[in-house]
């Protein structure tokens, strides 16, 4: 059930609930929490202190990647919040989705680049080879190096990708200053935050499987030694498979088709939870 917020009667609100994948909140003096107002119905972002009763942080995230977010779970049992820290969720700038999903997309395409550069690294350092590769030395064999061309080329391709999303939410951005001044219409301003949607959606369908092949191929240009615990190579590919978890790809990539397909807009707020 959703997290809500009620009047306590003494001006006012109370807490209750249970927020999940709590990022940064180890971290935090104050709590971002999506609820509903029992009193109206409407749905808020709550700002609420950390740091007094009622609030519980659970250091219970074990994924296999992003091991130090912060990702908990937050419980609120009767914590305070004051009226002026309750904002009207529909206030909320309209591309805050595909924002969210830039940070995301911006971890993959850091650890590609991280990964070519650790795994260039490594092939560099390398003193052995073996009696049937393609050159004495594995720094100068041209078939390693041709794997870890291919690892740049996709670190490209995803820094690129990454730039062109930030244009979309550049443009979505402006366009919300814009229509403040009243310089464009409420049309173009919902063109602008689809526009940005969508390009973060197809982004992320590109993105993820992109960067994890690539990854996994880059174990491709060194032997058996990459997979030392001591080196960590891993961690390149737990941190972009562990991003790419988040707001599975496969629903985007169907909501992407029904838009080619059928002009179906894409939904601009979406929250994990129940379906119905």
């Amino acid at each position: 059930m959703i997290t809500k917020v009620s009047p306590d009667g003494e001006g006012g609100f109370r807490i209750n609930g249970t927020k999940y994948y709590s990022t940064g909140s180890i971290f935090a003096d104050w709590l971002d929490t999506y609820a509903e107002r029992t009193d109206t119905g409407k749905r808020v972002i709550a700002a609420v202190n950390r740091h007094q009763p009622g609030v519980e942080l659970a250091d219970d995230w074990d994924g296999f990647g992003q091991r130090t977010t912060g990702t908990g779970t937050s419980i609120f049992t009767d914590a305070i919040v004051a009226e002026e820290d309750l904002i009207d969720f529909d206030t909320r700038f309209k591309y805050q989705t595909a924002f969210y999903q830039q940070v995301l997309l911006a971890v993959l395409a850091g650890s590609a680049k991280a990964a070519e550069r650790d795994f260039a690294a490594e092939l560099k350092a390398r003193k052995r080879t073996f009696s049937h590769a393609a050159a004495n030395v594995a720094a100068e064999d041209p078939q390693l190096l041709q794997v870890i061309g291919e690892v740049s080329a996709a670190s490209f391709a995803a820094a690129a990708t990454v730039q062109r999303v930030s244009a979309a939410l550049q443009g979505a951005y402006e366009t919300a200053l814009a229509l403040h001044d009243g310089d464009v219409t409420e049309i173009e301003d919902e063109s602008a935050n689809d526009d940005a949607e969508l390009a973060s959606a197809q982004a992320q369908v590109v993105l993820t499987p992109l960067v994890l092949n690539a990854i996994t191929h880059a174990f491709d240009a060194l032997a058996a030694s990459a997979t030392s615990v001591s080196k960590n190579l891993d961690r390149h590919w737990r941190n972009a498979r562990t991003a790419g978890n988040h707001n599975p790809w496969v629903f985007k990539a169907r909501l992407i088709g029904d838009l080619a397909v059928n002009g179906t807009e894409l939904p601009r707020v979406w929250a994990i939870g129940t379906s119905i």
